[in-house]
């Protein structure tokens, strides 16, 4: 897994006053004092990300505040400096191609200001070191040399960051909406199965397999006129799957009530029906052919509530075979049939 960096540098010179606003960090690449010998070029705020990453700083803050202390001593070994707070940001928004932090001070931390004691705020923030972009600002700190030795020392500590938020920051996502995460990493490893399957399908490799397949299908560069961004397309396919089963769904009843009409179902069948012609229609129109009416002969009605259809006085083929089988002429087997239909 990438590992993370942490950094120090100072900005700016705190402005005259206290203030309750202050600039915690540029967008785009960061600027250290001219002292810092450390190379900057490569450790940047992404403008689209900077709220991503508010986001997650306040989500992996203690009491939901970042903190501010004195020459960075909270940094040090646990209990071998004074970490005392000079003031704790509360909040931070994006003016413009600044960060702005929204600060309370502590009474120590004001006087230190008024009295010029300190001038410079120093950000504390992680960047991965696969890329220089930002992923985490941990707070600022009071300093007046931001490029002292021990701070250049504290800077280039590494340090492993949970697996799970990196993941998450790299998606724009927070690790604490775990569904969303899931969703949208399974619909990554989708596309990504997909394209793999095309590219083997179409007999190319490397990592232009994509370009190869366009070419010979003769598929111009993507146009934003033209296409559409994978969200817009998983919502299409999504409303698409709802409508085919809903006219499935059209379908299945359609067919349910007419088997219903030719009397062909009982009320203990139903379930068993409507399961077979929601999972497959076809088959259940194929039963539906074949399968006899059935009537309530008590009622005179069919069991599924229509009027059986007409006897005549001859026998159906059903009939016919049923009298050929128990032996008995056409005549005799009409007139009991006859006969017990009047009775009941």
């Amino acid at each position: 897994m990438t590992k993370t960096t942490r950094h120090i540098c100072a900005l700016a010179p705190l402005p005259g006053g206290v203030p309750d606003q202050i600039e915690i960090m540029h967008l785009g690449a960061l600027r250290f004092a001219p002292a810092d010998i450390r190379n900057a070029a490569g450790l940047h705020l992404v403008p689209d990300q900077a709220e991503a990453v508010i986001s997650a700083s306040f989500e992996m803050a203690a009491g939901g505040v970042l903190p501010i202390d004195f020459d960075h001593r909270s940094l040090s070994a646990q209990g071998t400096a004074n970490s005392r707070a000079a003031g704790w940001i509360t909040a931070m928004h994006v003016d413009g191609d600044r960060v702005m932090a929204s600060v309370e001070w502590t009474s120590e931390g004001r006087r230190a200001i008024e009295d010029k004691s300190y001038r410079f705020i120093s950000p504390v923030f992680k960047t991965l070191r696969s890329n220089g972009s930002v992923v985490l600002i941990e707070g600022a700190g009071l300093v007046n040399n931001p490029a002292l030795p021990e701070i250049r020392q504290i800077a280039s500590k590494d340090e492993h960051m949970d697996p799970i938020e990196e993941i998450a920051g790299l998606l724009g996502l927070s690790a604490k909406e775990p569904d969303k995460l899931t969703a949208r990493i399974e619909a990554l490893v989708g596309t990504e199965t997909q394209m793999a399957s095309i590219a083997k399908a179409a007999g190319v490799s490397g990592d232009d397999a994509v370009t190869q397949v366009c070419a010979r299908l003769k598929v111009p560069s993507a146009d934003p006129a033209k296409y559409v961004p994978l969200s817009q397309f998983t919502d299409l396919q999504t409303q698409f799957a709802s409508l085919q089963k809903e006219v499935s769904g059209d379908k299945a009843e359609a067919a349910l009530e007419r088997a219903r009409e030719a009397g062909k179902l009982t009320p203990a069948m139903e379930d068993w029906a409507t399961q077979l012609a929601s999972k497959d229609l076809g088959e259940f129109e194929a039963w539906a052919a074949s399968a006899p009416a059935v009537i309530d002969l008590k009622g005179g009605r069919k069991l599924a509530g229509k009027n059986p259809p007409v006897k005549t006085d001859a026998l159906d083929e059903t009939e016919r075979q049923v009298a050929s089988v128990m032996g008995i002429s056409e005549d005799a087997f009409l007139k009991t049939r006859n006969a017990t239909v009047k009775e009941v």
